[in-house]
Parts: C-alpha cells; sequence; structure tokens
C-alpha cells in the first residue's frame, strides 16, 4: 500500500527507467484488504510500456493466489514473483504448480525465495515453471563480496536447469 506521494515517486522512477532502455521494472499495489490494487498497477504498467512488468512478492500476501492471479493479468503485467505464498518457493511448490497451469500462456509464473543450485531442478520439475528468481540468500551472506561462490552458484543453477530442460 503506497501514499499518494510514494505513487507519484514511482511513476517517476518508472518513467526514468524507461528512458533509460532498461529491460523491465518490478512492483506490487494491495489495498488494505490484501487484493490487487488493479488500478494503480495498471497505471504503472502502462507508464512502463514498453517495458516488462513483473508484479513483485507482494503477491504472497493476499490470501485468494488464484483470484489474485486474475487481477495481475487484467492489469497488463508481464509475470509475477511469487513463492506460492510461502515463506520460499520449495515450500510453496504445490501453489506454484497450481499458479502455472492456471496463468497459461496469459502471463509468466516466476518462482523465486529460498532457490538455489541444490533445489532449483525440482522446483522446475515440480511447478513446470520456465523463469526463476533467486537473490542467492541462502547461499551466500547478505552484503557478501564473494563474487567466485556466487558466479560458481550460477553456473551451477543453470547447468541444473539445462540438465532439467533436456530431461522433459
Amino acid at each position: 500500500m503506497y501514499t499518494d506521494r510514494e505513487f507519484a515517486a514511482m511513476l517517476r522512477s518508472i518513467a526514468t527507467v524507461r528512458d533509460l532502455a532498461l529491460d523491465g521494472v518490478a512492483f506490487g499495489i494491495l489495498r488494505e484488504d490484501s487484493t490487487v490494487d488493479i488500478e494503480r498497477t495498471r497505471e504503472l504498467v502502462d507508464a512502463a510500456r514498453p517495458l516488462e512488468v513483473t508484479f513483485h512478492r507482494a503477491f504472497d500476501h493476499i490470501p485468494d493466489t488464484l483470484r489474485a492471479l486474475e487481477d495481475v493479468v487484467e492489469t497488463g503485467a508481464t509475470r509475477i514473483l511469487t513463492s506460492g505464498g510461502a515463506a520460499g518457493a520449495p515450500e510453496g511448490a504445490a501453489t506454484l504448480r497450481k499458479l502455472v497451469a492456471a496463468a497459461a500462456d496469459r502471463i509468466i509464473i516466476m518462482p523465486g525465495a529460498g532457490l538455489h543450485s541444490a533445489n532449483i531442478a525440482k522446483i522446475a520439475a515440480d511447478t513446470r515453471a520456465k523463469e526463476f528468481h533467486s537473490g542467492l540468500g541462502t547461499v551466500l551472506p547478505y552484503g557478501s563480496t564473494n563474487l567466485a561462490k556466487f558466479e560458481s552458484e550460477i553456473h551451477t543453477m543453470k547447468r541444473c536447469l539445462n540438465t532439467y530442460s533436456l530431461a522433459s
């Protein structure tokens, strides 16, 4: 939930990102009743065009994820970053799978939270998602400057996903 002033700042930030020709933006706006603020979200999505828009993990605070999926689709967003309403994607895999199936080709469901090389192939198989988000917070402590470990983990995750996609 955002004040009018915060919402105006979001519009300015989106304009800057769009003018810099970056790839996309991420945001999520809810109402006080923990539903998607369709109107304000649509306004931000329209302001971001032609950039891709990800509705972020605010989605995970909505009790009825299937209804929320339809609401986010209505806004024109490109994808939803979600853990399926759970603490992490591994715990929310069953819900994520339902969301991927319900989304069909209308919007991308991107599992995130708690993903790393030891579980990403299983999450891919369990959910049938095609895109994934990982901040690697479960592998690298926040603020870590160990770029070699970060790079190694990214390459390992990529190999795991490539192996999964070859097998499926």
